[in-house]
C-alpha cells in the first residue's frame, strides 16, 4: 500500500486499507515540469491531480493575454477544474506547475464510479468538495476584506519560502497588483 495515498485519504477521512487499495487503482503517480500545464482552458477535464510536492495555479487568460492567477496549490491539495469535470464541460480555467510537481493524476469519472459502489467514498468526496469550498471561501473573503499587503503576508505564511520559489509576477497576479506594486509592499515590510 502506498503511504503517500493512505495519508492523503485519511486527511479527509478513515477508510480501511482495502477501500485504500481501491482509490490507488485509480491514480497515478506523475511529475509536472515547471510551466507545464495540467489543464487547458477549453479542454474537457477528466483528471484531478494531488499534489504530494511543488507548488501548481489555477489561471484566467483575458483576450489581450494577461493571465490572472486565482489560486495556489501546495502539498496536500487536490487541483484540477472540478465544476468542469462535474458539469461534463470546458474548463474555463488553466491548471499549470509553477515549480516541479510530484503527485498523483486521477480519473474523476473512476471516483465518481467509486462513490456509487462505496458510500465510503460518497463521505469522502463529500469531505474533499468541503475542502475546496472553505478554500474558495476563504478566498473571497481575503479578496474582499484584506489589503495586498495582508493578502502577502497570508500568502507568506502559508507558503513561507514563496518569494524564492515562484515568480514575482505570478504572485503579483495572485494579490491583484502589478509586480511593481508588490516591490513596493516588500521594501516597506523589509524597512519595518
Amino acid at each position: 500500500m502506498n503511504d503517500d495515498i493512505k495519508n492523503f485519504v485519511h486527511l479527509f477521512i478513515d477508510l480501511p486499507d482495502h477501500l485504500i487499495s481501491i482509490f490507488e487503482g485509480i491514480v497515478t503517480f506523475i511529475e509536472l515540469e515547471p510551466n507545464e500545464i495540467f489543464t487547458k482552458k477549453d479542454e474537457y477535464p477528466n483528471d484531478f491531480f494531488i499534489i504530494k510536492t511543488g507548488i501548481m495555479r489555477s489561471y484566467l487568460l483575458n483576450e489581450k493575454g494577461t493571465e490572472t492567477t486565482r489560486a495556489f496549490f501546495i502539498s496536500g491539495d487536490i487541483s484540477g477544474s472540478s465544476s468542469a469535470m462535474m458539469q461534463k464541460i470546458p474548463s474555463d480555467v488553466n491548471y499549470q506547475a509553477l515549480t516541479k510537481v510530484t503527485g498523483y493524476k486521477g480519473d474523476f469519472n473512476k471516483l465518481i464510479e467509486l462513490t456509487l459502489k462505496h458510500k465510503e467514498f460518497s463521505l469522502f468526496y463529500i469531505k474533499t468538495l468541503e475542502r475546496a469550498y472553505l478554500k474558495a471561501e476563504n478566498l473571497l473573503l481575503n479578496i474582499s476584506t484584506l489589503t495586498s499587503t495582508e493578502r502577502y503576508l497570508a500568502l507568506k505564511e502559508k507558503i513561507p519560502n514563496v518569494d524564492n520559489l515562484i515568480t514575482q509576477r505570478h504572485i503579483a497576479s495572485y494579490l491583484n497588483i502589478s509586480p511593481v506594486q508588490l516591490s513596493r509592499i516588500k521594501k516597506k515590510l523589509n524597512n519595518l
